[in-house]
C-alpha cells in the first residue's frame, strides 16, 4: 500500500493506493497499523519547501519518501516547456493521468483550484501549452484587497445573470471569468473532451453542460499513482 500526497497552496490532500484503488484519508488519521502497511510515500507539491518538510516530519522516517517533479517525457506524455521542471507538477500529473484515462484523444484539462489551470493535450500525448488564472476565491480576494466598499459572500446560483447587489456581482463575476476562460479555450482549440478537476469542478460544471465535460475528481492522484514502483 502506498500513500499519495498532493500538497497545495491552500490545503493538502492524501489518498491510500492499494490494488489499483484510491481511498481518501486524512494524514493525521493514519493509524499505526496503516503506517506499518505503507511501503512508500509519493508526493506532489506546488507549495513552499518548508510546508513539504513539515508534512514529511509526520511520516515515519523508515518509509521511502519520493517527491515527484515534472519531466520532459514520461508515460507517453511529452512536456512542451523548454525547461520541463518549470511546468507545475500538478499540471504535469494531470496530463499524465489524462493520457492514461483517455488515450489517443484530444483533451482540454481544466483544474479549478486556488488557480484555474487550462492545458491542451494532443491525441499523441504532446502537451500543447496552457493558461493559468486566479481561481474564483482568489479573484474575489484580489478585488476586496484593493477596494474599500466591496464585500463578498458565499453564494451559489443556478445561472449566471446580471447581479443587483455587490456581493453577488463579485461572486458571479469571478465564476463568469472562469467559465468564460474554459469556453474560450475550447473555442480557439476545440478538443474531443474537456476534463474538469479540482475543488471548484462541480461548481463550474453546471455552467458548461453544453460542452463535452468529463469530471475526474482524482486526476492528480491518478497521475501520482503512475509513479508507483512495482514490488
Amino acid at each position: 500500500m502506498e500513500l499519495l500526497l498532493d500538497i497545495g497552496n491552500s490545503r493538502s490532500k492524501a489518498r491510500l493506493a492499494a490494488g489499483g484503488q484510491l481511498s481518501e484519508i486524512q494524514l493525521e488519521n493514519i493509524s499505526a497499523e496503516q503506517w506499518s502497511s505503507i511501503t512508500a510515500v509519493y508526493c506532489a507539491s506546488v507549495a513552499a519547501d518548508s510546508r513539504v518538510l513539515a508534512i514529511r516530519e509526520q511520516i515515519p522516517s523508515a518509509i521511502p519518501f519520493i517527491q515527484i517533479r515534472s519531466e520532459a517525457q514520461a508515460f507517453g506524455v511529452t512536456n512542451s516547456y523548454q525547461q520541463p521542471h518549470l511546468l507545475g507538477v500538478d499540471r504535469w500529473l494531470a496530463l499524465v493521468a489524462a493520457a492514461e484515462l483517455y488515450p489517443n484523444t484530444e483533451l482540454l484539462i481544466a483544474d479549478a483550484g486556488t488557480a484555474l489551470t487550462i492545458d491542451w493535450l494532443s491525441g499523441a500525448g504532446v502537451h500543447q501549452g496552457g493558461w493559468i488564472l486566479a481561481g474564483q476565491k482568489l479573484q474575489q480576494e484580489a478585488v476586496l484587497s484593493k477596494t474599500a466598499k466591496v464585500f463578498s459572500a458565499e453564494l451559489e446560483t443556478e445561472q449566471l445573470c446580471p447581479a443587483t447587489d455587490t456581493a453577488t456581482a463579485l461572486y458571479q463575476g469571478a465564476i463568469a471569468a472562469l467559465v468564460g476562460a474554459i469556453r474560450q479555450a475550447h473555442a480557439i482549440k476545440p478538443t474531443q473532451r474537456i476534463i474538469l478537476t479540482g475543488g471548484d469542478a462541480l461548481l463550474l460544471q453546471k455552467y458548461l453542460t453544453d460542452l463535452p465535460i468529463q469530471l475526474e475528481p482524482q486526476l492528480i492522484f491518478q497521475g501520482l499513482a503512475r509513479y508507483i514502483q512495482p514490488n
